[in-house]
């Protein structure tokens, strides 16, 4: 724990590997190269970040930077959305899932567990995503930004929301690099890359998400933006409602509110960078209670083992606010109590 703070950290990660998630596997894919990677040098020649799988070491990394409890997420798993072997995903989904349940057991109370998915296959995601919550425990559910390029708001995957919403568990639009290529194909260094990646296919997410009505068809669903900055979201709200207002009654007739309604109600969150200068802005605009703190541990660009203190240390966010995003909002979001 941080000195007076208890610490959810909603977005931190596992980095599976191929070999770990074998034996999970459908022995017909037993050996298959499961994801490649592509070469931008994320680590700079391994001195940022670092790999993990190991829960002993993630919960001693946990104590060293003041995190009480973590939502656990897929490393590889982040592009799953792009894999076009639709069968192959889906095993690899239940694998993953599977496996991520043993190495959170390792200390349940700290360490949960968010499903992996492949919506190529809608019907499956829907039963996989029932399995991981109810049977294996996990608190929440990865959504990708896109699905082989395909807008996720298409109502092919309605069925997948409703499901989610049944649940009760948070569902977190999580993008990735190779997943999102076409938003940053013309960039020749990863600095460009990552710069747009992550915000721009979350922008396009909720976008599409919005117009063509999921909030308003499933209104307990709880959707949040994570590892994408939250200085867009006023932006994005008020081009959104311009946009709405003059086209909405005939392309997004589902909506009964403007969208930007919608963005700062309570279905929506969003995480942020710990020194991200418009924080406090977003914080008036859509309301403290809609933000979470994300250590992103162990990626190349975390903070980690100065995560908490970055925040916390912050003067321009005040104490009961910090406590309650520290704290109060995961636990609204994912649906747990600690």
């Amino acid at each position: 724990m941080a000195e007076g703070y208890f610490v959810i950290d909603s977005d931190g990660h596992v980095t599976e590997t191929q070999d770990m998630l074998q034996p999970y596997l459908r022995p017909e894919n037993r050996g298959r190269l499961l994801w490649s990677r592509d070469a931008w040098d994320r680590s700079f020649g391994g001195t940022l970040g670092k790999d993990n799988n190991d829960p002993k070491v993630q919960l001693a990394d946990m104590d060293a930077d003041g995190i009480d409890v973590q939502a656990v997420f897929s490393t590889r798993g982040i592009s799953l959305s792009a894999m076009r072997e639709v069968d192959l995903a889906v095993d690899i989904a239940r694998a993953y899932n599977d496996w991520l349940s043993d190495f959170c057991a390792t200390d349940a109370a700290r360490l949960k567990p968010i499903a992996l998915i492949a919506l190529q296959d809608v019907d499956e995601a829907v039963r996989e995503a029932r399995r991981a919550v109810e049977e294996l425990g996990h608190v929440g559910v990865m959504l990708p930004t896109n699905v082989l390029d395909e807008d996720i708001g298409h109502r092919r995957y309605w069925p997948f929301y409703e499901e989610v919403e049944r649940l009760g568990v948070g569902l977190a639009i999580h993008g990735g690099i190779r997943a999102s290529q076409r938003m940053h194909g013309r960039f020749g260094q990863f600095i460009a890359v990552h710069t747009l990646a992550f915000p721009f296919e979350c922008m396009a997410a909720l976008t599409g998400l919005i117009f063509a009505g999921v909030p308003a068809m499933f209104p307990k669903l709880r959707i949040a933006a994570m590892e994408a900055s939250c200085g867009w979201v006023p932006f994005l709200m008020d081009r959104m409602d311009e946009e709405f207002e003059i086209r909405g009654s005939r392309e997004a007739p589902l909506l009964k509110a403007k969208p930007s309604e919608y963005m700062k109600g309570g279905a929506f969150y969003y995480a942020f960078e710990l020194e991200e200068s418009t924080l406090p802005y977003v914080m008036e605009r859509v309301g403290t209670d809609k933000l979470l703190y994300a250590s992103d541990y162990p990626h190349w660009d975390t903070s980690w083992p100065n995560s908490v203190a970055t925040f916390t240390e912050r003067e321009d966010v005040n104490d009961a606010d910090k406590k309650q995003i520290l704290a109060q909002n995961p636990q609204t979001f994912y649906g747990f109590q600690c």
